[in-house]
């Protein structure tokens, strides 16, 4: 063939494959780093040696340290120990082809000493031969995703107001402490403000407010375990769980002794609230842990009923549950089931005691007495029940019958001539607050067409004096 007609040698066209496979090489690198160099997340590869061999722009934004400075170093120089040995492990996994992909979270220190959580997602890439040759993947910034998921961990599992254990972290708590073998004595305090409603009253419930974090603060001293928790119940009530007080039963008693006493002198300090001095005292009561044979609701029972005695009988203490406790729960709850079958059976009786004139010839009124007609024991003066008939509620029903019978009795008596005749009825602090208490006693009134001048309702003074307008307005409805 001449000379002008040959086409290119065979060397010629190897060099211009050669040249075009490096240029679509490069457009094919272009259109990569031009595709990952806008990303938001960071694209990462590594050797074998794990040590970083690219990175796109969002390193240094998500990162601080620049590229040029990053390539060649090993991943690891800005991660926790622990989160080395994570991922190391993880790696390892992919090229043993246990995982086909590694996900992992890590706390990284960035250029700026910052702490951000990222999320390092990558698999194991190969070479040509078809040998691993490294790791290929992508780091995202999910560090304010984090925060505001463990925000919202934290405000279901805490008091809003004070910041401390709301009941729910404090059941879980417990549940895991009950779980665990016999050994360190645990104890359970159960702390109420004392007339904490005044300060409300009095001051507003800014202040009262400023007050419960006040006492939080001062709660939370005492967790010197991490296995210590303070709780807010809501209210004025908080709760103090220590743990791992020691294994020696008479020991832990007399710490505890020490630190409730110590809590209660401190509860009662004056405290400064901005212009402000707020002084109040406090109620305790406390169980220690019988993880073998305790649940939950047996502690909060026992935890209650130390806290109930405490303020029972003069509040400003702490009492703690014992056997003597338990005894005296056991006779309290069996009184509350007997005055609920005492009204079930109509085992009440009223006594009247008559009242004369100067002469003692002629009776003009009448004071209403109780009594209960015991199965067992007999006639039991008002002295032993009444009180305890406030306590369980069970004075609103008792009184209400109170008040039908004496009308019912009284009319009784006008129809057999007894005309001028006059009832004298006690009335306690829950009848009268109640809010039917007026409309009742009208209804007994025109039931048994007694007039209200025949009706004598006598207070206590503390009920008079509580709440001055609102005994007038009651007292004058009820003349009217």
């Amino acid at each position: 063939m001449p000379d002008g007609l040959k086409g290119p040698s065979s060397s010629e066209l190897l060099s211009q494959a050669q040249n075009r496979l490096i240029e679509h090489l490069q457009a094919s690198e272009k259109r990569y780093e031009d595709l990952v160099g806008h990303l938001r997340d960071v694209v990462f590869h590594l050797d074998l040696a794990l040590k970083w061999t690219f990175l796109n722009q969002a390193w240094h934004g998500m990162s601080g340290y620049s590229i040029e400075n990053s390539l060649g170093k090993y991943f690891a120089e800005n991660l926790s120990s622990k989160d080395t040995q994570k991922c190391t492990a993880g790696f390892q996994a992919l090229l043993t082809k246990q995982l086909t992909e590694m996900s992992e979270e890590i706390t990284f220190n960035t250029a700026d000493n910052d702490k951000r959580i990222f999320e390092l997602s990558c698999r194991a890439v190969k070479d040509e031969t078809g040998q691993f040759a490294g790791f290929a993947g992508i780091i995202t910034d999910i560090t304010e995703r984090i925060v505001a998921e463990n925000k919202i961990t934290f405000m279901a599992y805490h008091d809003a107001l004070t910041g401390v254990a709301n009941r729910r972290l404090l059941m879980e708590h417990l549940a895991q402490e009950l779980t665990k073998p016999c050994g360190h004595c645990s104890a359970l305090l159960y702390i109420d403000l004392d007339n904490f409603k005044q300060v409300n009253d009095h001051y507003g419930h800014t202040v009262g407010d400023l007050l419960l974090c006040e006492v939080s603060d001062v709660l939370s001293e005492y967790t010197q375990d991490e296995e210590d928790l303070v709780a807010r119940m809501g209210g004025d009530e908080f709760i103090l769980f220590l743990s791992n007080l020691g294994e020696n039963s008479a020991l832990v008693t007399q710490k505890l002794v020490q630190i409730t006493e110590k809590i209660r002198v401190q509860l009662s300090e004056p405290v400064l609230l901005g212009k402000l001095k707020i002084q109040i005292t406090s109620s305790i009561g406390v169980v220690t842990l019988d993880h073998a044979t305790m649940s939950h609701s047996d502690i909060f029972k026992y935890a209650d009923a130390a806290l109930y005695h405490s303020k029972n009988t003069g509040k400003n203490q702490v009492r703690f549950y014992d056997e003597e406790l338990e005894q005296s729960e056991r006779r309290r709850h069996q009184l509350e089931d007997e005055l609920s079958q005492a009204i079930t059976n109509e085992e009440f009786l009223l006594y009247y005691q008559p009242q004369v004139d100067a002469e003692g010839t002629t009776i003009l009124k009448a004071e209403v007495l109780l009594r209960w007609q015991h199965p067992r024991h007999g006639i039991v003066n008002p002295d032993e029940f009444i009180p305890h008939l406030e306590e369980y509620g069970l004075i609103i029903p008792v009184g209400k019958w109170i008040l039908e019978e004496s009308c019912r009795q009284l009319k009784v008596w006008h129809n057999a001539g007894k005309h001028e005749l006059c009832l004298s009825i006690n009335v306690s602090a829950n009848q009268f607050k109640h809010p039917d208490f007026i409309e009742f006693i009208e209804i007994c009134l025109i039931k048994h067409q007694i007039s209200g001048e025949q009706i004598e309702l006598e207070l206590t003074e503390g009920v008079a004096i509580h709440d001055i307008p609102s005994t007038i307005k009651k007292w004058i409805d009820f003349k009217s």
